[in-house]
């Protein structure tokens, strides 16, 4: 099961557009511009497993679920939902060109994007304009018009849009998962001692920041992605490679969902040994089937804190005196709620669910004797994986359905 279906399909390579090369043209803006070092733009409550999602006000004061997300170039909105994007006009398309944002005509007024699933046409827009407190959004920045629409948080609401890197890039973030704080800050950052600070860059094509780890006496750049669920994401080739010389101890495959609204299977195995600076990361999930090199928010939130110094080039973070390991998904099935049910879209053959007898198509009421209308997808999963959990009650076409639930194949 996936918790908060995977954004890493909105983030891969854009054939046909580049980020902004006159960088003025696309810079969000802070109401105190003249703020005195130190005073935060904005301060948000976060938890771990739960994200960046945070309240946003548009230009009549409605208020929206939005997704910070540095693994995204641009902005997406629904384009149906509450807080579409406007259509890009020829004028507007004609201002991106000259600005540098777009590489070449867009007749269609849309690009090919990369996912998980494949190349994928998707529609180009002109962001709405927004606040999140101190922070400003002036409207007509370039933005994507998607399907979001199965993409929800950890309390299993859905957001209204997700704001990418253009945005983002002109602050400084710091989440402290100790405190339960997202802060940021247009100048200077409180100064801090942690444990490790890397160099950080922007990737020359995309413009999103990147950090070096460390493995087997070589480093990589990862693609930094507060909007992906998952701890690592690899390109298929090197997963494969991984997995040829062993580092793997077992190797599952689990599924995705992407901006298409597809469905897909991708391999999934631990791996240890990796590392930041000097400092060493517990054993990782590590996914492959991903056009580039990631890291998200498994393992981000597995850090005391961390901060993404956009004016120093630097990411910083402390580590817990025992960060704990990751462990594989055990349910190995992808679910939707349904009002007061969740729906299964697809079971892998060999997990727990299909073993036990469950159908895609079925409708789960209760699990145990705990009615599901009461519980998020993150409670599902956890419900769903552990081995005392012995029965569903389903709806199969009209019909209720009892199923008795085999043990997980592994701890």
């Amino acid at each position: 099961m996936s918790i908060r279906p995977e954004l890493a399909i909105l983030k891969p390579a854009i054939a046909g557009a580049v980020v902004c090369a006159l960088l003025a043209a696309c810079n969000s803006k802070q109401d105190a511009a003249n703020a005195a070092p130190d005073a935060p733009v904005l301060s948000v409550p976060i938890q771990r497993n739960g994200g960046w999602v945070v309240e946003a006000q548009d230009a009549g004061n409605k208020t929206h679920r939005v997704l910070l997300d540095t693994g995204a170039s641009f902005n997406l909105f629904e384009a149906d939902g509450p807080l579409a994007a406007a259509p890009l006009t020829t004028t507007a398309g004609s201002a991106l060109l000259r600005q540098g944002v777009l590489t070449s005509s867009t007749a269609d007024a849309s690009l090919t994007i990369n996912t998980l699933s494949g190349a994928h046409r998707i529609e180009l827009g002109l962001s709405p304009a927004l606040r999140v407190q101190g922070w400003s959004m002036p409207a007509g920045a370039l933005a994507f018009r998607g399907k979001i629409g199965r993409m929800a948080s950890a309390d299993d609401q859905p957001f209204d849009g997700i704001i990418g890197m253009e945005n983002m890039r002109n602050l400084t973030w710091r989440a402290d998962h100790v405190a339960g704080r997202l802060t940021a800050y247009a100048n200077a950052a409180p100064a801090h001692a942690w444990q490790q600070c890397t160099f950080m860059t922007l990737d020359t094509r995309t413009r999103l920041p990147l950090i070096e780890f460390g493995f087997d006496g070589e480093s990589n750049p990862f693609i930094l992605d507060t909007g992906l669920d998952s701890d690592l994401l690899l390109p298929q080739a090197l997963f494969d490679n991984l997995r040829n010389a062993k580092k793997f101890p077992r190797v599952q495959t689990v599924f995705t969902t992407d901006i298409t609204n597809r469905v897909v299977p991708r391999p999934e195995g631990l791996l240890a040994g990796l590392t930041i600076g000097q400092k060493a990361m517990p054993k990782l999930a590590v996914r492959g089937g991903s056009p580039d090199l990631r890291v998200g928010m498994g393992l981000l939130e597995k850090m005391d804190r961390f901060e993404l110094d956009f004016r120093g080039y630097r990411f910083c973070f402390d580590l817990p005196a025992a960060p704990k390991d990751s462990v594989l998904t055990k349910a190995n099935s992808v679910l939707e709620r349904r009002g007061d049910r969740y729906e299964i879209l697809a079971l892998l053959p060999g997990g727990r669910l299909a073993e036990s007898g469950v159908k895609v198509g079925d409708q789960i009421t209760m699990i145990d004797e705990i009615f599901v209308n009461t519980l998020n997808l993150a409670q599902m999963s956890a419900l769903l994986s552990n081995p005392a959990t012995s029965e569903l009650t389903l709806r199969r076409g009209n019909s209720p359905w009892v199923v008795k639930l085999t043990k997980p194949k592994h701890p």
